[in-house]
């Protein structure tokens, strides 16, 4: 099966995703960041003018690696992926990434701070993790820009395995169905005591209502056990790692 590279996937959701309206916003953004930046607004836009100065400059800089905050969840919470900052990054970052920072830190004459790691839950636990990571820097539109990758691939069930954790609709429809495949494989005599029972009875509904009941009892404890946690909670915060 074929591996999946997560910087193509923001590409493919980017392209997927992408309409005149986002153009549009981007346009005005820039206008206005533009506007608090004149002469006249500096003082009174002190605070956004020195940040300013930590961030990348969109317009000097491949467009094709810039990712809006809602694409980059997107993807962090389709593969259980954690968005943090660098310094929770147990692995050392590549020598590569940072000779890309000095270069992007002498093209746009300012030197570049907040940088993002995307990256497995595994990277951020244990330092031996040589799972795909991505380093991004914010922008100065709000928005995020590739530095540099490494790591293997993911495996392509990753995506697979990753959907039930997403959320608490995909937790509880992955309950329901696994209920109502063990519910449907149980023959009549191991539900009742009736043998005038027919396949289709009360008695498999009662049994699927006990059953669902049960996993989502049993499904509650294994998560607290294991220390898990929806993707969608944990994905950009650092003491959740689910």
């Amino acid at each position: 099966m074929k591996k999946v590279d997560i910087e193509q996937e923001l590409i493919r959701l980017r392209l997927t995703t992408h309409n005149k309206a986002d153009d549009l916003v981007k346009e005005a953004n820039l206008i206005l960041a533009s506007d608090l930046l004149t002469e006249k607004k500096i003082l009174n836009n002190l605070k956004h003018y020195q940040n300013s100065f930590d961030l990348i400059n969109e317009e000097e800089v491949n467009n094709d690696l810039i990712f809006t905050v809602s694409q980059i969840k997107n993807i962090a919470l389709t593969y259980r992926l954690k968005f943090l900052d660098s310094q929770f990054y147990k692995r050392e970052i590549p020598f590569e990434a940072v000779l890309k920072i000095k270069d992007i830190d002498i093209q746009q004459r300012k030197n570049i701070k907040g940088f993002k790691i995307l990256a497995p839950i595994e990277s951020f636990k244990i330092e031996k993790s040589i799972f795909c990571s991505i380093l991004l820097a914010p922008t100065n539109l709000g928005n995020y820009y590739i530095i540099h990758k490494w790591g293997d691939p993911f495996k392509w069930h990753r995506k697979l395995f990753s959907w039930p954790l997403k959320n608490f609709d995909n937790l509880f429809i992955s309950i329901l169905v696994f209920t109502l495949m063990v519910t449907l494989s149980l023959p009549t005599p191991l539900i009742t005591l009736d043998t005038s029972a027919t396949y289709w009875c009360g008695y498999r509904a009662a049994a699927f209502m006990h059953l669902l009941i049960f996993h989502c009892g049993v499904t509650a404890y294994v998560t607290f056990v294991l220390g898990k946690n929806l993707s969608s909670i944990t994905w950009n915060r650092y003491k959740d790692f689910g």
